[in-house]
């Protein structure tokens, strides 16, 4: 299978028409941070006030009751994702994915759709404020938050709110495991990908003795203790887990640490700028094992920003699709509409949407005065029903809101030649 960074196959026009025709045929069964520049989030995290809704926006009855959006106003969805930081590289295209979809879908019963795109930082303070903003926006429904840990951390308010969640970037355990009933996440759980990762390094690379390094982040701490357990268990040896802190850009000691240990593989669970690096400097020291990260770092800013260090380095993207059709057309589309190829979690962000969009569709009425009123619950209750085949491939929900795995093998791509190519 060719590298999903890339756009596979002819681009046929119009492009944005053919997009139209896949989200008619795709159809719901039976029913870590920095400082944002964003003023509003800054003066909530502050103790500041967000903007009251204006009369004639969406009002919601009671947190567990109906949304009601008056006639001649819009349906708003909420994109939370980082816009600012570091990671977004990654945050910026899950927005212009959930954008394209909301275009692509344009109207819902008469009500044109708008999205409400908010910086969560991909960190917890962050993530709580911009929950907090799209609550006060009255909007149906929220597609992210991006990272675990802001996750975490923002299911409260947005839970209390009952407000639909579906992430498409969100991977570490814990996100589900807080037994919330209005998330959902079209990404795959790290249970699987971390397992996967480890029989990958052991079985595939033959890769028999490693070192572990973290971000301290929810994702890249979880992912690895799942590795962890999945290549030991195979009898696989961990030398040493080492953690290095965002933002840092001196990772000496480590470095030489991990010299010494002299490793197979150095198996690395973060994101960009640190993967980047972390390797940059294991190279300068001489250190030859292999490199391995996850989606965190699946983007061509790592390998740029390694300054060629990234090269023959493997990351993991989570289990593969059977079918790449859909991904084709939706990577066809994105790159008419932004004139650059569909980067990482923007199939899961698109799906995301479209799930919610579908499930809006489904259980809104219009009432006698022409206004569109939303049920909560039923909105909730559709999502969890759903049976929806998308651009990352078939997407049905088990009862904790976790993606089930059509697949167990992941895909895994390799640096070589300054980009990621498929291997697996």
């Amino acid at each position: 299978m060719q590298n999903r960074l890339v756009v596979r196959g002819k681009l046929r026009a119009p492009l944005l028409a053919a997009m139209v025709a896949i989200v008619a045929t795709m159809a719901l069964a039976c029913g870590g941070g920095t400082s944002s520049k964003d003023k509003t989030a800054t003066a909530a995290a502050k103790g500041g006030k967000t903007p009251a809704a204006t009369a004639g926006t969406t009002a919601a009855a009671g947190a567990g009751g109906t949304i009601t959006i008056k006639k001649g106003d819009k349906i708003k969805i909420g994109i939370s994702t980082t816009l600012s930081t570091d990671n977004a590289q990654l945050g910026i295209p899950i927005r212009d994915a959930a954008l394209l979809a909301i275009k692509t879908k344009g109207t819902i019963k008469g009500f044109a759709i708008e999205g409400d795109p908010q910086d969560d930082l991909c960190s917890g303070p962050g993530s709580v404020t911009a929950a907090n903003k799209l609550i006060a926006d009255n909007v149906i429904a929220v597609v992210g938050p991006m990272c675990s840990g802001g996750a975490v951390a923002a299911l409260d308010p947005l839970s209390k709110a009952n407000l639909l969640v579906v992430s498409a970037s969100a991977t570490n355990p814990s996100v589900t495991a807080q037994g919330k009933k209005n998330f959902f996440r079209t990404a795959w759980n790290d249970a699987t990908q971390g397992a996967a990762m480890a029989d990958y390094a052991y079985a595939t690379l033959g890769k028999k003795n490693v070192v572990l390094v973290n971000d301290q982040s929810t994702y890249g701490k979880g992912l690895m203790d799942v590795f962890k357990g999945n290549y030991t268990a195979s009898g696989g040896k961990v030398a040493s887990e080492e953690v290095v802190t965002v933002g840092e850009k001196d990772f000496g000691p480590i470095v030489t640490k991990i010299k010494g240990e002299n490793p197979d593989l150095v198996v690395f669970g973060g994101f960009i700028a640190e993967g980047a690096v972390l390797v940059r400097q294991l190279k300068e020291a001489g250190v030859t094992a292999s490199f391995m990260g996850a989606d965190g770092i699946a983007d061509q800013k790592y390998i740029d920003q390694s300054g060629g260090a990234a090269e023959g380095s493997y990351v993991s993207r989570g289990p593969k699709p059977t079918d790449t059709k859909l991904y084709d057309a939706f990577a066809a589309a994105y790159k008419a509409e932004y004139k650059k190829d569909a980067g990482q979690f923007t199939e899961q962000s698109t799906d995301a949407t479209n799930i919610i969009l579908a499930a809006i569709e489904k259980v809104a009425t219009v009432d006698g005065s022409g206004n569109l009123v939303i049920d909560r619950q039923k909105l909730i209750d559709a999502v969890k029903a759903t049976s929806y085949a998308g651009a990352s491939g078939q997407i049905d929900f088990d009862e904790h809101g976790d993606r089930k795995v059509v697949s167990a093998v992941n895909e895994i791509d390799q640096v070589k030649g300054g980009k990621l190519t498929r291997v697996q």
